[in-house]
């Protein structure tokens, strides 16, 4: 077995120290460590694992490290089969690890998972997810992730990159800080002036469904099972592979409403201002800034945000 090791050395977590693949070694285990300052390099990287077949590629950064290894997974294809991907929690907030990845800090996490990749059994420690694919941009190539904001959620990504980041808090305390900060500034703020808390105009279809032109405090869409602080921010029934919530502007009673919107249960029986369907295409008409996987992105003028399954990819976790 050959581990394709990615370490983004930039990711927040990684700034401490790189983890020692130097233990895999005795487990009959080869690991191909390739550090990246960034995510520049990425596509060559990838190129390397291909070409010398490794089994396993392990992705060690935050979730936009994580975004970029899925879209040079997804967008040109390198394999005959896309290897399973372990996700290690290198970065901040590490959402997409902390859903599909593994637990710990990268050192510990890859101990184990060279260990485990030792055995001749690794489907059993495998789940899947949906990739979803982004399309923003006439004159860019789509980008592939597992999460997808608007509105209020953008915002409050840039507020906890901006100010709790740079208190060095851990992953799970940082997001129930800009939770918290956001959650205080809506009830005991300045209420609709505030900008980090406003409405914004989109139209939204579902499925090549005729358009709802909404003023949306929040919208996203993802394909993972559990959010930050282990939410679960969707009720939506249906065979539709994209996960959609969206919260329309000014939400009624948002204090009493938010743990049910977080934490269930599956009957919620919520204002019809909380919305939550599946679809197998989410498309936005917009103006306002989004993030995929914590990376920011500005839509193009004109031309739509269109997300859509890209296919299912299995995730070690152990």
């Amino acid at each position: 077995m050959k581990i394709g090791l990615i370490s983004n050395t930039l990711s927040q977590r990684n700034k401490r120290g790189l983890p020692k693949p130097s233990g895999a070694s005795s487990c009959g285990v080869e690991v191909l460590h390739r550090p990246l300052d960034g995510i520049d390099g990425m596509a060559e990287v990838l190129d390397e694992f291909a070409a010398v077949e490794v089994g396993l590629i392990a992705v060690n950064g935050g979730d936009g490290t994580i975004s970029a290894a899925l879209t040079g997974l997804m967008e040109r294809p390198r394999f005959e089969e896309v290897p399973p991907l372990a996700l290690l929690s290198g970065g901040m907030l590490n959402m997409s690890a902390a859903d599909a990845g593994l637990k710990g800090g990268p050192e510990k996490a890859l101990a184990r998972l060279a260990a485990r990749a030792a055995e001749p059994d690794l489907a059993g420690a495998c789940i899947e997810r949906e990739v979803i694919r982004l399309s923003y941009s006439r004159n860019k190539l789509p980008v592939y992730g597992l999460f997808f904001g608007t509105a209020a959620i953008y915002r409050g990504i840039v507020l906890c990159s901006e100010r709790v980041h740079t208190a060095k808090l851990k992953s799970t305390t940082a997001a129930a800080a800009t939770l918290a900060y956001m959650l205080g500034r809506y009830f005991f703020g300045r209420g609709a002036a505030d900008p980090l808390l406003a409405g914004d105009d989109m139209t939204v279809r579902f499925d090549g469904a005729p358009g709802k032109e909404v003023t949306q405090f929040l919208a996203l869409v993802t394909t993972l099972d559990r959010l930050m602080l282990k939410s679960r921010p969707y009720w939506g029934r249906g065979a539709g592979r994209l996960r959609y919530m969206g919260i329309t502007y000014p939400p009624r009673r948002l204090g009493r409403s938010a743990y049910r919107v977080l934490y269930g249960p599956p009957d919620r029986r919520l204002p019809e201002e909380y919305v939550s369907l599946n679809a197998d295409k989410v498309v936005f008409e917009m103006t306002c800034p989004f993030t995929l996987d914590g990376e920011l992105f500005d839509p193009e003028p004109g031309t739509p945000v269109e997300l859509s399954g890209a296919g299912r990819l299995r995730f070690v976790q152990c």
